[in-house]
């Protein structure tokens, strides 16, 4: 019975793996080809397998487009959830938290979001959108209320305002690095946001590592 329990969870874990090598080869190809480029043989053979063994896994490739977005999604979000405050420094963690959306690879990065915002159009793709974007919000939200509280932050505007300002400076620094814009580069990105932040949220800290 051991035996066979233990075979089972090798099988498992063998079946996740081969998973996560199409999903991650899905990817890849997702940032070259974008999303209506991207085709089952094309994955197949990006992954090294047979396209047997994709569709498998991902009958159609509109189920494995939607698992993509998913998995790529989930995990990015739960790199960003993830963060603590450092000692308990709002201020540090909302500079950490620009700091993770814009991590490198940024190109990459960016280029995978574009081309899920794309897929807003399907009602079924633009509700997981929301919810993934909502997500998003919440550590921002945290770490600015709990600023708020300890007179560490005057902000310019109600939180929901502040958060949402956050969130879209974020989502423009990804679409200017996407377009390639002239002046693009993650350092320049971190300045300016940290500097929006720093502003809207009336950071009043002194001292090395808050920027006043």
């Amino acid at each position: 019975m051991a035996t066979e329990a233990r075979s089972a969870e090798r099988g498992a874990a063998r079946r996740a793996q081969r998973r996560e090598q199409i999903l991650a080869a899905a990817e890849r190809l997702l940032v070259d080809n974008g999303v209506e480029r991207t085709r089952l043989r094309d994955v197949a053979a990006a992954a090294g397998v047979s396209i047997g063994m994709v569709q498998h896994y991902f009958d159609t490739r509109d189920r494995l487009v939607a698992e993509l977005f998913d998995w790529s999604s989930r995990r990015r979000l739960e790199a960003w959830v993830s963060i603590e405050p450092a000692d308990g420094d709002p201020w540090r963690r909302i500079e950490t938290l620009i700091e993770r959306a814009l991590a490198e690879p940024l190109l990459r990065q960016s280029r995978i979001w574009i081309e899920f915002l794309a897929m807003a159009r399907d009602e079924t793709i633009r509700a997981r959108l929301a919810m993934f974007y909502e997500a998003w919000r919440q550590p921002f939200r945290e770490a600015i209320e709990a600023g708020v509280r300890s007179g560490l932050f005057v902000p310019t505007m109600p939180t929901d305002g502040l958060v949402d300002a956050l969130i879209m400076l974020v989502d423009g620094a990804e679409v200017a690095t996407a377009l390639g814009a002239p002046g693009t580069s993650r350092e320049r990105f971190l300045s300016i946001h940290h500097a929006a932040a720093r502003t809207l949220l009336g950071v009043r800290l002194a001292g090395p590592g808050h920027g006043r």
